[in-house]
């Protein structure tokens, strides 16, 4: 059609043909492609001139309106999307680094009028701000192969547990552990104050392997629990994490947990009576990130 609208403008194929980037023999095959779908004839050539038949004349008459009609709805859906303003307070507990930029990028470019208030906050408080929605929406660790919460809740990652041990440990360079061969170690946990569930879920997958473990520290905070591992304090165990893997790869050993169950998952959670119209679309933006984190053998050793 615009090919069309433009010849019929020129009334010369050649000067259409320039206008439009494309060569002449291009622009022909798509007028007889238009003429053929309509089974009418748009112009008549000789090798002196070009005119427009009654047809081509109606055409043209229409097409002016329909391409401003195509251009506003063109413009308004660009404008819907613009449109949108509004704020959406975001909870984070520190461990979401290796997906949560890709998405602020490309939500802030999909919503730019759209402010997003991110704030690094222990699994209580998320869970206390949202019940007072104080918060819109939050990320929350789990373990195993089960998530419950009293919010709405979808999974947006998935990876297999990791032990975090020094460099110097006799084990490692091993691919995999089972957790009984760890019962005469010291572990270093996250306090239950910032992760209530994995100290309970640790001592619950030692009693199942015969041994109460023996913890020597809980730090409240990730980086802590990092550093006291590479200071040789104590081993822990975490989620395979490319981004922390690369960062922590010539000091410590990432050994993957063996067992059914051994699978560490980020999940975000908000309040399902939360009005806020911004939160589906922020969760939209899960729809195309891959769940699972792949642990390739490289990347462990």
């Amino acid at each position: 059609m615009r090919s069309f609208v433009l010849v019929a403008e020129c009334l010369n194929f050649t000067k259409a043909a320039e206008r439009l980037y494309i060569s002449q023999s291009t622009l022909s095959k798509h007028i007889i492609e238009l003429e053929e779908q309509l089974g009418v004839q748009l112009f008549v050539r000789n090798h002196h001139s070009v005119r427009l038949t009654p047809a081509g004349f109606t055409l043209q008459q229409e097409a002016g309106s329909l391409f401003a009609k195509i251009d506003d709805v063109f413009s308004r859906t660009r404008k819907s999307q613009t449109d949108i303003w509004g704020k959406l307070r975001i909870g984070c507990t520190g461990i979401e680094c290796t997906f949560l930029p890709k998405i602020l990028e490309h939500f802030t470019a999909l919503y730019p009028h759209v402010a997003l208030d991110i704030g690094i906050l222990t699994v209580p408080e998320i869970n206390d701000n949202l019940e007072r929605q104080e918060l819109d929406i939050a990320f929350t660790p789990h373990l195993s192969n089960n998530l419950k919460s009293k919010f709405a809740i979808r999974e947006v990652r998935r990876a297999r547990l990791c032990f975090l041990l020094p460099r110097s440990h006799p084990y490692a360079n091993r691919y995999s552990i089972d957790l009984a061969e760890l019962k005469e170690e010291r572990f270093i946990l996250l306090s239950p104050a910032t992760f209530p569930h994995g100290v309970d879920w640790f001592m619950q997958q030692c009693d199942m392997q015969g041994f109460t473990p023996h913890i020597v520290s809980q730090p409240s905070r990730f980086e802590t629990l990092f550093w006291q591992v590479l200071a040789g304090m104590g081993i822990s165990f975490w989620s395979f994490d490319p981004v922390f893997c690369r960062m922590m790869q010539p000091n410590m050993a990432f050994v993957a947990m063996k067992g059914a169950n051994a699978y560490g998952n980020i999940a975000v959670i908000w309040k399902s009576s939360n009005p806020n119209p911004v939160i589906p679309l922020f969760i939209k933006e899960f729809d195309a990130v891959p769940l699972t984190e792949k642990l390739p053998m490289n990347a462990l050793r």
